[in-house]
This record gives C-alpha cells, structure tokens and sequence, in this order.
C-alpha cells in the first residue's frame, strides 16, 4: 500500500463522529486563528482602502450633482452589499483549502475527526466576520457623506442586508473553494458572475436560488417601492413577504455549507504528487 493510501486509510479512520460540542469548539478555534492571520498590516490596509471606497464614490456622485434619498440608496446597495461584500468574501473565503495545501498542513487537519468540517465552518465565520466588519464601517461613512433623511432606519436595513448578503455568498463560494481549491479565486468569480449576476436577474425559475434576488426583494420591500416599479421591473422582484425571503437566504446557506461538507470529507488531497 503506497504513503497516499496510507494517508486516505488513516484519514477515514480518524473522520469518525466527535464528541458532543466537539464541532463548535474546534470551528470557533479555526475562526480565532483566521481573523487573528487577517489583523496584519497588509490586510488591515486592504480593509481601510475597501472600506473608504464607497464613501469616495458617494463623495463623488454628491459633488457631480444632487443626489434624492431614493438614488442613494440605490447607489449603497450596489456599492456595498452586493459590491464589498462580494470582494471582501472573494478574498477570505476562497483560500479555505489551498491554504492548507500550499502551507503542507492538510494533512493534520484530514486526520483529525471533524477537522476538515471545522476548517470550513471556522473559515466561513471568519469571512463574514471580517467582510462583515468592512462593509459596516464602509455604511457608517457613506451615510455620514450622503446624509439621507431617517439615516437610522436606513442604517437597520443596511445592516440586515450586508448580514445576508455575507452569510449567502460565503456558503456560495465555500463550493468552488473545496472543488477547485487550487484555482477557487477564478471558480468563485465565474460563480459570482454567472450565478449570482446572470441567473440572479433572469426572470425564471433559477433565480429563485439566488442570494441577490433575495437582497433585492428585500430592498424595494422595506423600501416601499414595490407599487412605484415599472411593470417590467417587477419581474426581477420576489412579491413573498420579507420573512420568506429571510427564510429562503438561511436555507440556501445550510445546504450550500452542507453540500460542501460532504464533498470536503469525501475528498482527498494527497501531500505529494504521486509518482
């Protein structure tokens, strides 16, 4: 039997079923250690830079001309749960794999029980973490630039939306991370694109699992401008209440994070090329 077989034997042995809590020690672990790797000054400059953007686009529009409380709000939509938040989870979520192949320290965690399953789970709360962080501090300071009327209430459904938008396209992009995690960047960009950005604004039944038509829906709803749409506007809009929506952004989470369990401990990743 060759070292990889070894290894893969080893592995499945090990992958047994932890003890109660188990789990969520170990998840939360993997989460202190990610967040602490993201607090060094190249990623906390990257934070500053991706949190000042909105603010400065926001800045520019207002200067270039008047801005009603209706278009900036739109503009805050794009710029940040849809935009930042998508950029931010690009960067922490995807490497939940090629990380650990390309540090060599894959191996210790496949023959822990539960290790590949916490490596994920502790990645992923780490993401919406850090991403989550960024895209309220970019909110505080486009709201403080373009002062809109009740910028309380503006400031709660903003929050609601960046929360969503981070859980959803974490678990979204936690698939590509464990299938190609070599080449997860590029899979979850092209998922992003396709997924989210073309299906997600087709009027058929394939948007129905798509975080931004949730977000969307959500928007003109708490917004109230479901009865001032264009009627070919009302076709990239879900007419359930926002609770459905809510319900429909948890559950496409648990089964996005659940297919990527599974596949994760079925697959195996040898620590050197087989000759």
């Amino acid at each position: 039997m060759t070292r990889p077989d070894l290894t893969t034997t080893a592995a499945a042995s090990r992958e047994g079923p932890p003890v109660p809590g188990h789990w969520l020690t170990t998840a939360r672990a993997v989460m202190a250690f990610q967040l602490s790797r993201l607090l060094t000054r190249p990623r906390l400059a990257m934070a500053l830079i991706g949190a000042l953007f909105p603010p400065a686009v926001m800045f520019a529009a207002i200067r270039t001309a008047p801005l009603d409380r209706n278009m900036a709000v739109v503009m805050i939509y794009a710029l940040i749960p849809e935009a930042l938040c998508v950029l931010g989870l690009l960067v922490t979520m995807c490497p939940v794999v090629a990380d650990e192949l390309e540090r060599g320290t894959w191996i210790h965690v496949a023959i822990r029980p539960g290790g590949r399953r916490s490596l994920l789970l502790g990645t992923f709360a780490a993401a919406v973490l850090w991403t989550g962080g960024v895209a309220v501090t970019g909110l505080l300071l486009t709201l403080l630039i373009a002062q809109p009327t009740q910028p309380i209430g503006l400031a709660v459904m903003f929050l609601a939306l960046i929360m969503l938008s981070c859980i959803g396209r974490a678990a979204l992009f936690a698939l590509p991370a464990v299938i190609l995690p070599k080449r997860a960047l590029i899979a979850s960009v092209g998922v992003a694109l396709v997924v989210e950005y073309l299906a997600g604004f087709l009027p058929a039944v394939v948007n129905q699992v798509t975080v931004s038509l949730r977000l969307r829906s959500l928007l003109v709803e708490w917004m109230d401008w479901r009865r001032e749409l264009p009627v070919e506007m009302t076709l990239f809009v879900d007419t359930y209440s926002a609770g459905v929506q809510i319900t429909a952004v948890i559950i496409l989470v648990v089964v996005l994070l659940a297919a990527a369990c599974f596949i994760l401990n079925r697959r195996q990743f040898p620590p050197s090329a087989e000759n």
